[in-house]
This record gives structure tokens, sequence and C-alpha cells, in this order.
């Protein structure tokens, strides 16, 4: 019984490790990609995404912003809906005009380059492209990208740009419909300097709520969203996976409480004897019940601390070691998952675990316990006599 246990619980906390690591590395990409903890624009943009609806004094308020404590880094970005255009082929894309050196800290994008560099020499209208758009356009390093959109004032402008960098994040869909380039080079396209986003990188997600009001009673004439409001399915995600995976573990638990019974049952059959004979000198029923309750609970204790151990010795090494899913990375990039997965278990499962253990072997003794203080004494020493 220990080891059905043990084992039950290993694979169990193992499976919970990935599927938890799976939901973290969804979350964690999507805020080192683009999203960061915090995001300010002004009122209705993201609805509209109109490209006059700029926000007014963007660079005192990232100054203000920046002194915030508990504020990594803040960046100003230009956003643009437009269209990318090679010989071959043409894709709409969202033009996002940054200062490369404050994005280097606010995203993961300089991390991500497969080719090139970022940003980074004395080329001409630079610019990083996605993998998978640069396979969409027939795009090479070094080739040329022309990007049309419309100003504020109505008429349409072409730029080309010269491709010096191409990134391969975890989101195929990111890849194929985002292109970053210089925002000064941006801002002679559009014939003014226009700042639509301004986005927080935190120390820490703990505080994202508290900064989140701080800037709202800084700027109370922008929105300001955290990542949980921009993306609130990735809130969800986040929010319910400690529950799914508690859910996860008891139905494991439940179908151990069976075996658990069943197990229990066989051997106070084979004692029958044994508490015959103690009900007969005068043991009474109740100190029998006791007995098995308790032998219960200490064997199912026993084997779920070996098995929490094994699950978290093995978490814990496949969350140094990484698992590779490459065979499975063209489905997963759809999703915005990496193809190496890093296990991992919050802390705040090994508790519930803990009362659902406690709670399957009282529910598991009972029958097994009921089933020997029911027996009579002379018939249980006569019959296995």
């Amino acid at each position: 019984m220990i080891t059905a246990i043990a084992l039950g619980l290993w694979g169990g906390l193992f499976a919970v490790g990935i599927f938890t690591g799976m939901y973290d590395a969804l979350v964690n990409s999507a805020i080192d990609r683009d999203l960061t903890h915090i995001q300010l624009h002004a009122k209705d943009f993201r609805d509209e995404r109109a490209i006059a609806m700029f926000i007014p004094g963007a660079d005192s308020i990232t100054a203000s912003l920046r002194h915030i404590p508990g504020v990594y880094s803040v960046s100003a970005r230009t956003i643009i809906d437009g269209m990318g255009s090679s010989p071959t082929s043409s894709q709409g894309v969202k033009i996002v005009g940054i200062d490369p050196s404050v994005e280097r800290n606010s995203t993961a994008i300089a991390r991500r380059l497969v080719q090139g560099k970022f940003f980074e020499g004395s080329e001409r209208s630079p610019i990083l492209i996605g993998r998978k758009l640069a396979e969409k356009l027939d795009l090479r390093l070094r080739g040329k990208i022309v990007l049309s959109f419309q100003r504020p004032d109505g008429a349409i402008v072409y730029g080309a740009f010269r491709i010096t960098g191409i990134f391969d994040t975890e989101s195929s869909t990111f890849d194929g419909a985002t292109v970053f380039l210089r925002r000064p080079d941006l801002d002679g396209l559009t014939g003014v300097a226009l700042i639509h986003e301004i986005a927080l990188r935190l120390i820490t997600n703990d505080s994202l709520s508290g900064i989140a009001a701080k800037a709202a009673t800084l700027c109370p004439n922008l929105q300001v969203e955290t990542w949980k409001e921009i993306a609130p399915e990735l809130k969800l995600t986040a929010e319910s996976s400690d529950v799914s995976m508690t859910i996860f573990l008891g139905i494991i638990l439940l179908a151990l409480l069976f075996g658990i019974t069943n197990t229990m049952l066989m051997s106070v059959l084979d004692r029958v004897k044994e508490f015959g004979v103690l009900m007969a000198i005068g043991m009474k029923r109740r100190r029998i019940f006791a007995m098995i309750f308790l032998e219960t609970i200490f064997l199912s204790i026993t084997g779920s601390a070996a098995g929490v151990a094994l699950g978290a010795g093995t978490v814990a090494w496949f969350n140094r070691t990484g698992i590779y899913l490459g065979l499975f990375s063209d489905g997963l990039s759809m999703y915005g998952i990496s193809s190496m997965l890093y296990p991992i278990v919050h802390s705040s499962i090994y508790p519930s675990l803990g009362a659902m253990v406690v709670f399957a072997a009282c529910i598991a003794a009972i029958y097994p316990a009921l089933k020997a203080i029911r027996l009579n004494p002379a018939s249980a020493i006569a019959t296995f006599g």
C-alpha cells in the first residue's frame, strides 16, 4: 500500500509540475515578449487603434513613472497598424517604434534574435522582424521590407527598411505580425513624434496592484491596465492553475482511496482470528476501530511522504535540466508556449495535498474498521481457528 501511494503521488506531482510549468511559461513568455506588467494608453486606444490617439506629454509621464519604487524599466512605444511588403507578398503587421536601449530591459526581444543584431551599428533604417513573417514574405537578413500606413493627417506613407535582425519567440502569431524599428525612424514617416503606449516592467509581479494604483494616480487621464486586464485569458490561466492542479491530485487520491480500502479490508480479513481473540479477552470495539483507523492513516502518511519526496525531487531535477518538446514545437508556438519546458510545483499545492491525503486515509479506513468491530468473537475464533 505504501508503494502504491508513493508511486501514485510521484506520478501525480510530476504531471502537476509539467502542467504548472506550461501555464507559468505561457504567462511569463507573454510578459517577456511585449506585454510587460503594466501598460498605459490614451482612453479607448486599445479598442480603436487610431494613430491620432497618442499620449500627450509622454516624455514627462515616462520620467515620473521611472521614479516609482519597484519599477525596473519604462518603455515608451509608438504603435501603428500597417502593411509590410516584399517583392513577393504583403502582410498586415503591427509596427512598434521603440527606444532600443530601454526596450532591451523591458522585453526579451533582444535575447530572442536568431539572426542579426539588436539595432547595433550605423545601419540606416534598421528593422527587426519575426521569423514567421520572414518566411511569409520570403525575406532574409539584410533584405528590404516596405512598410505602409496612414498618417494622422490621412495621407498614406511608405518607408523602406533594412532587416538587421530576425527574432523567434514562443508565439508564431506574434512573430508573424510584428516588426520593431527605432522611434526616430518612424517619426520621420509620421512627421511628428507620437507615443501610443508606455510599458512598465516591474522588479517583481508581487507589487503589480500597488504600482498600477500609483501609476493611475499619476496619470488620471490615461487608461492604466495590468497584464491581467490586457490579457484576461492569461489571468484566468494563472489564477486557476493551482485550483485545477489540486483537483487533479484529488482525482488521483480518489483512485488511491479505493486501493487503500481494498488493501485494509484484506488485512482485516487476514486477521479475523486475532481480532476475535482481542475482543474475547475484553478489548473494546472502539479500540479495535481506532487501531485500524490509525494504522491506515500512518501507512497513508508514510506512502505520501515517500511520494512527495520522489515527486518533488523529480520536478526539481527537470526544472534545472528542462524537458525538450521539439516534436510539438509548431503546435505549442500557436499558443505562445516554449518547446523547452521547466516543470514546477507551487508551494501552495503541498498543504492541500497533505490535507487530502489525511482525508482520503480517514475515509478509506472506515469500512475495514467497521468490518472488524462487527465480528462475533466466538465465530471469528471458531471459523478461522
